[in-house]
């Protein structure tokens, strides 16, 4: 049976509210223990959370009236979460990464987007996308920058900040759901024959719900992990596009985008 609407009215909804809860939470707590400098951070990780919330109810409205537009601007939506991730990156390590810069590719992607037909359609739990290599290039381009720059710019930290911190904020905030994406959709792949392009972007923004439950444990401990705000730095622009040649690098070697890269698709 499909129950793809309820459930992504149903995540969505949660995502979003528990958001809200977060924000109104914690920054009363950052106040009140004088971690004011964190509040940067808390905003637009939130804000990253709640795209992926605002996602999930547009897939919903993309199955209720079948729209084009409802459908790409839930897209949008989704990607736009992947670079506010690394605006708030930024916002923690008090580091210019140069963010900025993946805007220019977001507006080219919307543009090819708003121009072509995509198809959709529900399934299961979830929603199959039909043509999205370009969307899910883009997406992990980000999503391995994110990383990159996450680990080796650790050292605008605190220098008592360990690694292993850095590790669990990364899963409390976005990796815990890519995990068992990845891991359902292999089972899912090897058990009944899932397809990696059209299922698993959806499985992974609908298992995003996860994330409600860890990301107030980072929330909880940074203000005492943090003692104070690192001095403010950026990151060279030679760095930053080798960052940028690595994340292509990986792209490449991953195997699902090259499948999806050489599989025509046929609108519904």
């Amino acid at each position: 049976m499909c129950y793809s609407k309820e459930v992504q009215l149903t995540t969505g909804s949660i995502i979003v509210i528990s958001t809200i809860f977060f924000y109104l939470r914690y920054s009363e707590q950052y106040k009140k223990t004088g971690k004011k400098w964190l509040l940067p951070f808390l905003t637009t990780s939130l804000i990253a959370t709640a795209l992926i919330g605002g996602h999930q109810l547009f897939e919903f409205l993309s199955l209720v009236t079948n729209n084009q537009i409802v459908y790409k601007t839930g897209l949008l939506i989704s990607i736009s979460a992947m670079l506010f991730y690394l605006f708030a990156l930024e916002k923690l390590y008090n580091r210019n990464l140069h963010a900025k810069y993946f805007i220019i590719g977001l507006i080219g992607l919307a543009l090819h987007m708003f121009s072509v037909p995509m198809g959709f359609q529900a399934h299961s739990f979830y929603l199959k996308h039909f043509s999205i290599a370009l969307w899910g290039a883009y997406w992990l381009i980000m999503f391995f920058y994110f990383h990159i720059c996450a680990f080796t710019q650790r050292k605008a930290l605190d220098k008592n900040v360990s690694g292993t911190a850095v590790l669990l904020g990364l899963l409390a905030f976005a990796d815990v759901s890519f995990i068992l994406s990845a891991i359902y959709s292999f089972w899912g792949y090897s058990s009944w024959g899932l397809n990696f392009c059209t299922d698993i972007p959806s499985i992974w923004c609908t298992f995003s719900v996860v994330q409600v439950l860890t990301i107030p444990l980072l929330l909880s401990i940074l203000p005492k992990a943090l003692k104070s705000q690192p001095a403010e730095t950026t990151l060279s622009k030679k760095t930053a596009f080798k960052y940028f040649l690595i994340s292509l690098v990986m792209l490449g070697l991953f195997a699902v985008i090259p499948s999806c890269l050489t599989t025509k698709y046929v609108f519904p």
